[in-house]
């Protein structure tokens, strides 16, 4: 089955990586596209079944992203990719998991599952009360509510102007019980009735998001890699 989203899978890539991160004239990553900011990664490389697309920090040394788009190619070698960075500067942190679309618009969820704007933040009180100031940076917030509290929320992690990249947190007292699966309906739906088309990623040491792909019939039209050096 394919995507319902009509966008050839390196656009949807590129849709991707300028939902995640901002990017100056040349398309060089200059930091983490949420409000607040981020480092972003020295080397992003998104694969497709149509190819690879590689993006650099702003930072880096011209003739270090010259040997690095070098050996971005498949197979990936991924020691020497870190090799090369290493040199220039020590790696913190390593990224790789699959990136998803969606293959329907769901229209349906439980009845428990609410949207949440500044009529209702009140639910969002006790296990979510960090996102009460940022509705609508995070917009649209979804929660799964029990007894007058929130204990599933999808929100939107990142936006761009064609792309919302959902962001999945259950308590853990109340996962294994599906309710993930029916707040990210609910968002996707919003997000897809917004305009913008809504994506799904996550790492593959992450079991229970794959999961949610999974149940929810996701494409998976991508993997994400990315690394990140200290500052």
């Amino acid at each position: 089955m394919e995507p319902i989203v009509n966008v050839a899978l390196p656009e949807l890539m590129k849709i991707q990586v300028q939902t995640l991160y901002t990017m100056n004239m040349q398309q060089r990553l200059t930091g983490i596209n949420e409000p607040e900011g981020g480092q972003a990664p020295a080397l992003f490389i998104g694969m497709t079944s149509a190819g690879l697309l590689s993006y650099y920090h702003e930072h880096l040394p011209p003739d270090l992203m010259d040997q690095l788009a070098s050996d971005v190619k498949l197979p990936l070698d991924i020691p020497k990719l870190l090799e090369k960075i290493e040199a220039f500067r020590p790696v913190k942190d390593m990224w790789m998991g699959p990136a998803f679309v969606f293959q329907e618009k769901w229209n349906e969820w439980h009845s428990l599952v609410q949207l949440i704007d500044h009529h209702n933040t009140i639910l969002l009180a006790e296990h979510f009360p960090d996102l009460t100031g940022r509705l609508h940076a995070k917009a649209p917030v979804v929660a799964y509510v029990i007894e007058n509290s929130a204990v599933a929320v999808c929100c939107s992690a990142r936006i761009s102007v064609l792309g919302a990249e959902a962001s999945l947190y259950t308590m853990p007292a109340y996962r294994g019980y599906g309710y993930g699966v029916e707040v990210v309906k609910c968002w996707q739906y919003h997000v897809q009735e917004g305009g913008r088309i809504p994506l799904y990623s996550t790492s593959w040491d992450n079991l229970s998001s794959q999961q949610v792909a999974r149940k929810l019939g996701l494409f998976q039209y991508g993997m994400d890699f990315s690394v990140t050096t200290s500052s």
